[in-house]
């Protein structure tokens, strides 16, 4: 049932740091928002940055002082953005490729939960609690049992799992992330209103060519999704957003008290909750809804506000600009678990970008041999007989293990007898030279670094005898003339390979 009753509560505009001070303090002044004798308080921000909203979201969590009876919910909605949770690993969870070319911010969340894709369409709710009524299994029932009231939606329709997420008609609505700080607590939902379809897919998969990929990382739990449009709840305007924000608002202000203090709300009767909404939302019309200035509050990097009894944590943020740099860092996308990635080079990928280098033409004429010719002297270098007279393997894997950024191991192997295991040999034969070279160039930098002498300027003759110093007798054919540029040649090939399929070559355009 499509609902176009306009709102009945009524906006109250303020900075985000006013309304930070009226509340930090357990003993507020009588026209403050969360003066003892206000239960339910409602906010949103004029904000469409993940990273800003976030940012908000943080100074209040650290800012107020909530009694055990308050709860706060804040709206926000942002501009097309991949959100993962605390624990994610990116490469895992987010098309980056895709999303760096078409603009679409990648955040990290300071609490648990998958990856989500936001956009205009996607209403963002925060219910924010004193630590001792933390219940995401009732705040969740909030966003049900008002979709159902609101709507006319059969609550039989609405269900929800044990993380906290909601389905319509068996597919997924809304995601759950929660997290507890010191005496507050918060439960963060998604609310897919009018998003496109086909945009929830675009940004969530991995890009990465991987032979094989090892993380502690949190995954995310696939499903199939839809909107309240889709679903026949809301209609395909450009007000829906505004009319299902308005709706849940009344609700919250009309049944949230009910709903919170019931001992099982997902019990509820929702006929007589449809009801007694009818017959009282109009009663809250002097309800305020705070709309938070906060993109005035980033531009002039407002100081966090602690909320009384609480004190700053060491590595905490000191200014809302300061959080909002720090949520757009490399330093903060990579803040996940340590991962190990294998990507394979075969003898045909090899070649075919050995051959696709600007450079190649002009090096097969300074080396005085056939295309053919200098190829398979290339080629060999890499893919030969071992010291153990292994016959040659057409796969080189790379195995690469990053720590917050940084590559703290390296490895080449070769991959033999097309990678079927047997009980008599391993897979897998170590490139000692290999690993050791690559190693030095790797080891302790960050993943997304170019290499000074062949990915950015340095000094190509160093990194040349490094490596005529580590293949040693294991490369006699290198040709005598352009040997140097026939190094760099294979180096270059190998880094762009393992860039490529590693996708490292992207998080470049990320912020430091």
């Amino acid at each position: 049932m499509w609902q176009t009753q306009r709102r009945c509560y009524r906006v109250v505009r303020t900075s985000l740091g006013a309304f930070l001070q009226a509340n930090a303090s357990l003993q507020k002044d009588a026209a403050a928002a969360l003066h003892s004798s206000t239960a339910l308080v409602a906010a949103d921000t004029n904000s469409n940055s993940i990273y800003e909203n976030l940012a908000a979201e943080e100074a209040l969590i650290r800012g107020l002082s909530l009694e055990e009876h308050q709860c706060v919910l804040l709206y926000y909605v942002n501009r097309p953005c991949v959100v993962v949770g605390r624990n994610q690993n990116i490469f895992q969870e987010v098309s980056l490729r895709r999303a760096t070319q078409d603009g679409v911010d990648v955040a990290r969340r300071a609490s648990g939960g998958g990856a989500v894709f936001h956009d205009l369409q996607n209403l963002c709710l925060s219910f924010l609690t004193h630590r001792s009524r933390y219940a995401p299994m009732k705040t969740i029932q909030l966003v049900r049992l008002g979709l159902s009231a609101a709507y006319g939606v059969d609550p039989a329709r609405i269900t929800t799992t044990d993380r906290y997420d909601l389905f319509l008609d068996k597919k997924k609505i809304t995601g759950s992330a929660m997290r507890v700080q010191r005496d507050i607590a918060y439960h963060h939902c998604t609310l897919l209103v009018n998003t496109p379809l086909a945009l929830l897919g675009r940004y969530l998969h991995p890009e990465g060519d991987y032979a094989g990929f090892q993380t502690t990382s949190v995954g995310s739990v696939r499903s199939p999704v839809t909107t309240l449009t889709e679903s026949g709840c809301t209609p395909p305007v450009p007000s829906a957003m505004d009319m299902v924000k308005a709706n849940m608002t009344d609700f919250f202000f009309s049944q949230g008290g009910r709903v919170l203090n019931a001992a099982s709300p997902w019990d509820m009767d929702i006929e007589e909750l449809r009801r007694d909404f009818a017959a009282t939302r109009t009663a809250y019309a002097s309800c305020p809804l705070y709309s938070l200035d906060v993109r005035t509050a980033v531009k002039e990097d407002l100081p966090f506000v602690e909320g009384e009894g609480r004190r700053y944590a060491c590595g905490d943020a000191v200014t809302l600009g300061e959080a909002v740099r720090r949520a757009g860092s490399k330093a903060w996308a990579y803040a996940m678990p340590p991962f190990t990635s294998t990507v394979g080079v075969s003898k045909d990928e090899f070649q075919s970008c050995l051959c696709g280098l600007p450079t190649w033409a002009d090096v097969v004429r300074l080396a005085s041999l056939t295309e053919r010719e200098l190829l398979h002297e290339l080629t060999q270098v890499l893919f030969t007989e071992n010291e153990a007279g292994q016959q040659p393997s057409s796969v080189l894997q790379l195995r690469t293990t990053v720590d917050r950024r940084s590559v703290t191991r390296f490895e080449a192997l070769m991959l033999n007898g097309g990678g079927a295991p047997s009980s008599e040999t391993a897979p897998e034969a170590p490139v000692e030279w290999l690993s050791r070279f690559f190693s030095s160039l790797l080891v302790g930098s960050p993943c997304d670094t170019p290499i000074g002498g062949v990915e950015a300027v340095g000094d190509a003759s160093v990194l040349v005898q490094g490596f005529l110093h580590e293949v040693g007798t294991a490369a006699p054919d290198l040709p005598d003339l352009a040997r140097d540029a026939s190094v760099l040649m294979l180096v270059k090939v190998l880094l762009t390979i393992w860039r490529e399929k590693n996708v490292f070559d992207v998080c470049r355009g990320v912020r430091e």
